[in-house]
C-alpha cells in the first residue's frame, strides 16, 4: 500500500499532463489547389505528413467532386461551401489552423474574411497562394474538362459568363486591364478590399486577428505569376515590371485587409523555399509549416 501510494502522485501528474496536452491540440484543415482533390496522392501526403509530424489531427476539406469543381465553381461559392462544412465540424469548434495550397489559399482567405459565426482560425500557412492575383490562368493539361476550361480561358475572362463558370477567372488580374478587373472580376477585388466604394472593415478585423500568417513563396514558381503574389507582391497597374514588393502596395500601406497590422506586430512570416510550384521538401515543411500546427 505504501509503495503504491508513492507512485500515485506521479501517475496523477502524468495523466494530467497527457490530458492537458491532448486538450490543447489544435486540429488543422487542408485546402487543396486547382485540378486536385482530397483523394489524390498529393493531398493525402500533405495531410498525413503534417498530421504525423505535428501530432495534430488534419482534415482535407473537399468542395463537391474535387477536380471538376475546383475549376468550374466560382470561388466565392467554394468559400461558402467550405464555410458551411467548417461550422458543422465539431472537431473544429474550439478553433483550428489552416494550410492552403495554391488556389486553395483564396478559399482559405474567403473562409477567414467572409465566414460568419465560424470557429476562430489560429494560424494560417499559405503555400504558393495567388494572393495579389495572377497574370496567367494555370495550365489545365488534357482531358474533357480541360477542353472546356481552355475554351473559357481563351474568351474574355471578365465577362459575367466566364466569371460565373471558371474559378481562376475570379483572381486573374491583368495589369493592362485594371479598370475592367475592378469592375467585372467577382472575387479577388472583394477579397482584397480593393473596391474604393465597397470597403468592408470586417475583412481587415478578421484577418488581423490571426495569431500567425505564414506566406511561402517558391523560388522557381511557374504557375502563379508573378511568384511574389504569394507574398502579396504584384505588378504595377498598366505594366509587367517591376514587381512591387508587398510592403509598397496600396493593399499593404493603406491596410485594406489587415496585412500591415499583422506585420507590424510580428505576426507575418515571408518565406522563400527552393523548388517549383508546391514542390516543397520535407525538410522545409518541417521547418516552415509544422511548427505552426503543433
Amino acid at each position: 500500500m505504501g509503495s503504491a501510494s508513492k507512485f500515485f502522485p506521479l501517475i496523477l501528474i502524468l495523466t494530467t499532463f497527457l490530458f492537458t496536452s491532448l486538450s490543447l491540440s489544435i486540429p488543422f484543415i487542408l485546402l487543396h489547389g486547382i485540378a486536385d482533390e482530397c483523394s489524390s496522392a498529393k493531398s493525402k501526403f500533405f495531410t498525413e505528413f503534417l498530421s504525423n509530424s505535428s501530432g495534430s489531427t488534419g482534415y482535407c476539406i473537399e468542395v463537391g467532386n474535387g477536380q471538376w469543381d475546383s475549376w468550374f465553381i466560382p470561388l466565392e461559392e467554394q468559400s461558402r461551401i467550405v464555410c458551411d462544412k467548417v461550422k458543422q465540424m465539431k472537431e473544429l469548434s474550439g478553433g483550428y489552423n489552416i494550410v492552403g495550397l495554391s488556389q486553395g489559399n483564396l478559399i482559405a482567405r474567403g473562409l477567414v474574411e467572409f465566414c460568419d459565426d465560424a470557429p476562430p482560425v489560429k494560424n494560417y500557412v499559405s503555400l504558393a497562394g495567388p494572393h495579389a492575383g495572377t497574370a496567367s490562368v494555370p495550365l489545365c493539361g488534357s482531358g474533357v474538362f480541360c477542353i472546356i476550361a481552355d475554351g473559357l480561358i481563351k474568351s474574355d475572362v471578365y465577362t459575367d459568363y466566364v466569371q460565373d463558370h471558371l474559378a481562376p477567372s475570379g483572381y486573374l488580374k491583368l495589369p493592362m486591364e485594371i479598370p475592367k478587373y475592378l469592375e467585372k472580376c467577382k472575387f479577388l477585388p472583394k477579397l482584397n478590399n480593393e473596391l474604393p466604394d465597397q470597403k468592408n472593415s470586417s475583412y481587415k478585423h478578421r484577418l488581423s486577428s490571426l495569431q500567425k500568417l505564414v506566406l511561402i513563396m517558391f523560388e522557381d514558381e511557374e504557375v502563379v505569376i508573378p511568384k511574389e503574389t504569394s507574398w502579396f507582391g504584384y505588378y504595377p497597374d498598366g505594366a509587367f515590371n517591376p514587381v512591387i514588393p508587398p510592403q509598397q502596395t496600396k493593399l499593404y500601406t493603406e491596410d485594406w485587409i489587415g496585412l500591415k497590422t499583422l506585420d507590424d506586430t510580428g505576426k507575418v512570416e515571408y518565406v522563400a523555399v527552393r523548388g517549383g510550384h508546391l514542390n516543397i521538401s520535407t525538410q522545409d515543411m518541417q521547418k516552415h509549416v509544422v511548427p505552426y500546427l503543433v
